[in-house]
């Protein structure tokens, strides 16, 4: 699933391209075997202007967000959700498609964004959860993505946890996007009050503000608060006698994973968002993470580039992640530490894709 983009799209044909190129010139039709498939056409008001198309078929772009890009053309097809069938949902045959690394293998995304196409807004979702589980956690099995129609009975307002707006975006701010209020980050229970007020802001020009992803790993802060964090994390952990491996401004905060794994406490760290008691205490695995080479343990956090915070995956790892969502942008957002219980109105997530090539 993928919180930050809107199309719903799957791998058409034979194999996955791990490189991006143009689209094919369109055939004059598209052979399927599947009775309930049905072809868009560059002229139906369902295909966004300026996207490449012809005559036969809508084409698309499509970026992923810190993922890749994936090109294809629209079509319609009828998708299980849980115990409900929709048919003409429309999604995303993607025939070329360029991933980062970490996501081979992955075929189809499910866009869960506020965009007219996503699944959210095709099937008129008032409320999605999520958990993923820590990265050292061995039972996979229980991560889970659940979704509630308007006409359910159960709420997800009702979930016990902590809660914080979802906030509507502001001019010239992307509107699918799920932005949030971060008022401030601790590193054992204190506070950082070196990071300049209004950091977090959106600024006239829409630039900054937090919002979240699924599909991006690490978490991206401001600069400004970047840099404070990581100064005291390194000197926490340096007054344990254990120095990072380049303590230069500018590189990653990284350790010997030798080393770094006896340390008798990892500093914590604690997101404050907008809202009562709206802490998101962390572990360790949520934001330190062992790189591939097995030598070296690094801070999952760097500075951002984009004039803005990205609260990645890893961050929300080990705890129920829930969205309630307003037709206005607005909503809430809830995250509890373990796994909700089962409930009779909420479909676990069931992605059928029934095309028959």
């Amino acid at each position: 699933m993928d919180i930050s983009s809107e199309l719903v799209w799957v791998q058409c044909g034979p194999g996955l391209r791990r490189t991006f190129a143009p689209i094919a010139p369109c055939p004059s039709s598209v052979r399927n075997n599947s009775g309930s498939f049905g072809q868009i056409h560059y002229a139906d008001r369902t295909c966004h202007p300026g996207d490449h198309g012809c005559a036969a078929r809508c084409g698309y772009v499509e970026p992923i967000y810190g993922a890749g890009n994936t090109s294809g053309y629209l079509a319609t097809e009828a998708f299980g959700l849980g115990n409900r069938v929709f048919t003409d949902m429309v999604f995303g045959c993607s025939d070329n498609v360029t991933l980062r690394d970490g996501l081979d293998g992955v075929s189809g995304f499910v866009g869960f964004s506020r965009g007219p196409l996503s699944l959210v807004s095709q099937r008129q979702i008032s409320s999605f959860s999520y958990f993923f589980v820590l990265p050292d956690d061995p039972d996979n099995g229980k991560a889970f993505v659940s979704l509630s129609w308007g006409d359910a009975a159960y709420h997800h307002a009702d979930v016990k946890g902590s809660h914080t707006p979802l906030l509507a975006a502001r001019p010239n701010q992307n509107p699918y996007l799920y932005y949030v209020n971060l008022t401030g980050l601790q590193v054992d229970g204190q506070l950082l009050t070196d990071i300049p007020a209004g950091t977090f802001d959106v600024r006239p020009n829409g630039s900054g503000g937090v919002f979240l992803s699924t599909n991006l790993p690490f978490t991206y802060l401001e600069p400004a608060a970047y840099t404070v964090l990581r100064r005291e994390l390194m000197s926490r952990i340096r007054s344990q006698g254990l120095a990072p491996v380049n303590a230069t401004a500018g590189h990653s905060l990284c350790f010997l994973t030798q080393h770094f794994s006896k340390l008798k406490k990892v500093p914590k760290l604690a997101l404050v968002f907008d809202g009562a008691h709206a802490t998101m205490e962390l572990k360790a695995q949520n934001y330190f993470l062992p790189v591939p080479d097995g030598q070296t343990t690094c801070l999952s956090i760097l500075p951002s580039t984009t004039g803005g915070s990205v609260l990645g995956s890893l961050l929300q790892t080990g705890r129920t992640m829930t969205y309630d969502i307003h037709g206005d942008g607005g909503g809430q957002l809830t995250f509890s530490g373990a796994p909700a219980p089962a409930q009779v109105s909420l479909a676990t997530l069931l992605l059928v894709w029934v095309l028959l090539f």
